[in-house]
């Protein structure tokens, strides 16, 4: 009697061990239609004691009608639904609407306190599914391999998985029809896994501390000037020099969600500045700056750009 005691606990026990490491990456969002989580990555920043969840995740249609994405409704907490208060915070949906037989990506992240959550994953509130970022063998990084450099081209971040390079060493200033504009900054993003992985992009910003077109409509049609033109153009008043203020630019071209396998991706970003230019007559070489921001990594450096 001993021994069938002993094999079933056994048995019970390699039941319950295998129901516990059998996390389904994948949730059923109607029939026919569901969600599956693709990767997801964990960011601890030891320096501001914050930690960022990224995840990449698909939703596939084999109904025979189409899916909207207005219904996907999901948020990003532990297993057992604890309030936990966010301090950063984006989705990016790929398609609003699932056509039959495709799929489509989500793209998304939370940065909170680190606390020491734990079960962290996504919960499915209208039918109560759960999805573990363990699920999808949860990656780990860190802004312990994030480098700084005084070069204007350096490995930003580089990892087992991962590698950011920036190139800022042909990033320039011009004016052009009403606008400043600073272009040529390429950060790559490389993947050296064989796995289709989420990224934690670079959100550069760019500055101008300089002199707004429109506080000067006396001293002539100033937008319609080239930068030859402003550049000889005597902004003082009364002596003084002109007054300056900062300005962000406006970033185009940029958004780097996912790697495929073995992939290398140079990303170009240009910022413009609308009705703004610098004080060419009194050259500051830090009034245009490009900040090399990461919330999630905390990381900041500044590039500056000469006009």
């Amino acid at each position: 009697m001993k021994k069938v005691i002993t094999v079933l606990t056994a048995m019970i026990l390699a039941l319950s061990l295998g129901a516990c490491s059998s996390r389904d990456p994948a949730v059923m969002l109607k029939d026919d239609v569901s969600f599956r989580l693709m990767d997801a990555l964990k960011v601890t920043n030891q320096t501001t004691n914050t930690v960022y969840y990224y995840y990449l995740a698909s939703v596939d249609n084999q109904s025979q009608e189409a899916y909207s994405m207005d219904s996907l409704s999901f948020k990003v907490t532990d297993e057992a639904n604890d309030d936990i208060h966010a301090i950063d915070r984006k989705q990016t949906i790929i398609a609003r609407s699932v056509q039959p037989s495709h799929s489509t990506l989500v793209y998304g992240y939370t940065g909170y306190p680190n606390n020491d959550q734990k079960h962290m994953g996504l919960l499915f509130p209208k039918n109560e599914g759960f999805i573990p970022f363990d699920a999808a063998d949860l990656r780990q990084i860190s802004d312990r391999n994030v480098r700084y450099s005084e070069q204007n081209a350096f490995t930003l971040y580089e990892d087992r998985d991962f590698a950011f390079r920036v190139d800022g060493s042909e990033a320039s200033y011009s004016y052009e029809n009403g606008s400043s504009w600073v272009r040529g900054l390429i950060i790559t993003y490389e993947n050296k896994t064989d796995d289709r992985l989420v990224v934690p992009y670079i959100t550069p910003l760019c500055r101008l501390t300089g002199i707004r077109l429109a506080d000067y409509s006396d001293k002539g049609d100033l937008k319609s000037m080239n930068e030859d033109e402003l550049r000889k153009v005597d902004f003082r008043t009364d002596g003084m020099a002109p007054r300056t203020q900062t300005y962000d630019g406006t970033a185009s071209g940029y958004e780097c969600l996912y790697l495929d396998p073995e992939m290398s991706l140079p990303c170009r970003i240009d910022f413009q500045f609308e009705g703004v230019i610098p004080d060419f007559a009194n050259y500051n070489p830090k009034s245009l700056t490009i900040d090399l921001n990461s919330a999630a990594l905390g990381y900041s450096q500044e590039l500056y750009i000469p006009y």
